[in-house]
């Protein structure tokens, strides 16, 4: 039995993504005169020896919410992040999230994607949780490298399969995967000159070795109690974070410099929270990883948000 999902995204908010993928584009680095991007030069040396995320499938989020994967250029590699987003439709849950990708504006303005936008979103999924996506050629019109290529199909990989899980519409215990269609055709050349594979599951080697899921970048909290939520890898000299605020004449003040996170708060999945009280502000937290013997920060990641 499969379930068959296609449906339109108007052509307004479709035109409105593509405007917003190009700025991005500009904004990491890359010319998007020409449409052709490369994995930046120092992403493969900078990976090197980085400790891999660890992956799970997500749970059931409450409210009208779905799950992204966004792309960002760091000092350790290229890597995906996710970000919750709020949909208001919520016609269908896996083809509004890959609709949003392809034609929504991220939380982080580092975030970004080189899949086109397009109004048509063709979504299946079957009895075994695979899932089959199937989407017009102008989506993979951009002309990408190796690297870049492989990280854009992750990301429809783990934006479907993070949609299904997240909806609570997978089915036992087989892990979701994904089958790529394009025009309705299997195998075809993307991205000028990647064939596609038959299929894909999650690749965790693209996540990223950390993230900031609460307070997400650009969210508002209330006064009082703040929890910090991520997700971080095993680092060997640990995990660290930082917080700031913002004073009236903008400058940053330091709240915390950089405190360890103990090993022992963080989840056999790399889960942890900590809790601070903070009053009204705008703040930044940092959050990073370190290997033994050395001062380097790695992975860093930041989220600015507002509490209220």
């Amino acid at each position: 039995m499969q379930q068959w999902y296609k449906r339109r995204i108007p052509r307004r908010l479709a035109a409105t993504g593509a405007i917003a993928a190009l700025a991005l584009a500009a904004g990491c680095g890359f010319a998007a005169r020409n449409d052709s991007f490369e994995m930046p030069a120092h992403s493969a040396a900078a990976a090197h020896g980085v400790p891999l995320a660890t992956d799970s499938m997500e749970q059931a989020f409450p409210g009208q919410k779905m799950p992204v994967y966004w792309l960002e250029n760091t000092d350790s590699g290229v890597y995906l992040y996710r970000e919750y987003a709020t949909d208001t439709r919520h016609q269908e849950p896996m083809s509004d999230a890959i609709a949003y990708l392809l034609a929504g504006k991220p939380a982080d303005p580092a975030w970004y994607t080189h899949l086109k936008s397009t109004d048509e979103v063709g979504v299946s999924i079957d009895n075994q949780n695979l899932i089959t996506l199937d989407l017009p050629a102008k989506v993979f019109s951009a002309t990408l490298d190796e690297g870049l290529a492989e990280r854009a199909i992750q990301q429809l990989v783990f934006t479907a399969t993070a949609a299904a899980s997240n909806a609570g519409i997978l089915v036992g215990d087989t892990p979701a995967s994904v089958r790529i269609l394009v025009d309705g055709r299997q195998n075809a050349t993307v991205f000028g000159g990647h064939r596609l594979q038959d299929v894909y599951q999650r690749d965790a080697k693209f996540m990223a070795p950390i993230w900031i899921i609460d307070p997400q970048f650009g969210t508002t909290t209330a006064v009082g109690a703040v929890k910090f939520h991520g997700r971080t890898s095993s680092f060997d000299g640990g995990t660290f974070y930082s917080l700031q605020s913002k004073a009236s004449d903008g400058e940053p003040q330091v709240i915390t410099a950089a405190n360890r996170i103990n090993d022992e708060s963080v989840e056999p999945d790399g889960s942890f929270t900590l809790t601070t009280r903070l009053p009204a502000g705008s703040y930044t937290l940092t959050v990073w990883g370190k290997e033994a013997g050395s001062d380097a920060k790695v992975g860093e990641v930041s989220s600015d948000f507002t509490v209220r």
